[in-house]
């Protein structure tokens, strides 16, 4: 499968988009401008994100058993390995404990790499009859993220997360395949209109649109409508982005090293500038946000420099012959 340029831009832009929204969030900003931004930023980032990773997953038939696990292991190791680091941060500097914050599994926004592993293997080992009938295939996924939330399954294994986005990750695997062109998943027009007729209301309704549509949350029966709006413009904003991306240059480094970005980011906005920006009663507009996040951004770039911190995303043991041999 060759690499394209256009989608690692768009993940290079998606990854600044989740480092905004972080920083928002990290700082606890309500006004109502980040207000706007955070509900914009949350109805397409993540979920265009698992579109791509499901675009860029091959067919089950184009891959062994042991290549796929051979991948599932690639993403288990640094899953692991950030689930220690983020129990040992909590445990020295919020004196939480360190016990306690290992077992919340996955912690925080290693939800994703969690899911991505229950995605890769059920794509893997469904049946031919239904991954050979797309929209049969969407249909039930699309009815589990809708109907999720009334189950009662709580955020443990990240369960809830992984059926309320198997849907985005289904639409990127056919739309690579091709099953869904002259579709209209590729009509923009219809996208950009969806969007602009429901966005305005869901903006309205965050903080509670974001949640709802991230699987933080269950819901009652009445909330269905909700949720099915949330949906609607969830789906209309990732193709829209989607079908628009571009190849930019500062972009594409950003993204081909997406992973590390996300693991290291959310480490260096609570380690640094939510300590800096409380103890210095820094400003919160939307301006200054942007401003942290480019310092984030800058932060995680200087670090992609270090082997060492690369080494713990992939992780490899080399010994010498004669340390084999014995």
């Amino acid at each position: 499968m060759a690499r394209d340029n256009s989608i690692d831009s768009l993940k290079g832009f998606l990854i600044i988009l989740v480092i905004v929204g972080h920083v928002i969030t990290s700082l606890d900003n309500v006004n109502v401008i980040n207000h706007a931004v955070m509900g914009l930023i949350y109805i397409f980032h993540m979920p265009l994100f698992i579109l791509i990773s499901g675009y860029v997953t091959k067919r089950p038939d184009q891959q062994s058993a042991s290549a796929m696990w051979k991948g599932i292991l690639n993403i288990l190791i640094p899953l692991l390995i950030f689930q220690v680091l983020t129990a040992l941060r909590l445990y020295l500097y919020h004196n939480e404990d360190f016990i306690s914050s290992l077992v919340t599994f996955p912690y925080g926004i290693l939800w994703y790499l969690m899911c991505l592993i229950y995605w890769r293997i059920a794509l893997y080992y469904t049946p031919k009859a239904i991954l050979d009938r797309p929209i049969v295939h969407l249909s039930l996924a699309l009815a589990l993220s809708l109907t999720v939330g009334l189950t009662g399954i709580g955020s443990s294994w990240a369960i809830h997360r992984a059926l309320n986005f198997y849907f985005f990750f289904l639409l990127g695997f056919y739309y690579r395949q091709g099953a869904l062109d002259g579709q209209w998943w590729n009509c923009n027009i219809l996208h950009l209109a969806v969007a602009v007729i429901i966005l305005p209301l869901l903006l309205w309704l965050y903080p509670r649109c974001g949640r709802m549509m991230n699987g933080a949350e269950n819901y009652a029966l009445a909330d269905l409508p909700q949720k099915a709006l949330i949906l609607s413009c969830s789906i209309a904003m990732s193709l829209l982005v989607f079908n628009l991306r571009r190849d930019i240059g500062c972009l594409r480094h950003i993204g081909k090293e997406s992973l590390f970005y996300y693991l290291y980011h959310i480490h260096i906005i609570t380690l640094l500038i939510v300590p800096l920006v409380n103890r210095l009663d820094l400003m919160l507009t939307f301006p200054f946000i942007v401003v942290y996040s480019a310092v984030v951004l800058g932060i995680v770039l200087l670090m992609n420099k270090i082997s060492f911190f690369k080494w713990l995303i992939r992780p490899t043991f080399n010994f010498s012959r004669k340390q084999q041999q014995q």
